[in-house]
């Protein structure tokens, strides 16, 4: 069985689910989503999601942009199914 994701891991997992397209488009500050430019990954932090299998490079050698796969995809809805079951969906939202 595979460590369970660290806090950052998670944060760009998560980030990057909420992109449009999934995808993470790289900048001189490192992986960002144009929805929330202020998050920002490295790209170590982007590697470790690839070691787990859960995104995929445009170019592995210079990549420009990383988008969530179905792995990614999964482990992200599974994220947001364990908050809203830890948490409690809020009226109207469930």
């Amino acid at each position: 069985m595979a460590a369970p994701l660290s806090p950052v891991e998670r944060d760009a997992l998560l980030t990057a689910f909420a992109a449009p397209e999934h995808t993470l488009r790289r900048t001189r500050d490192g992986f960002v989503s144009p929805t929330a430019p202020t998050r920002r990954f490295t790209r170590r932090c982007i590697n470790w999601l690839d070691n787990r299998a859960l995104v995929t490079f445009d170019d592995p050698e210079l990549p420009r942009l990383v988008r969530l796969n179905a792995a990614g995809m999964r482990q992200a809805q599974t994220l947001i199914d364990q908050a809203r079951a830890d948490h409690g969906a809020v009226a109207g939202f469930a």
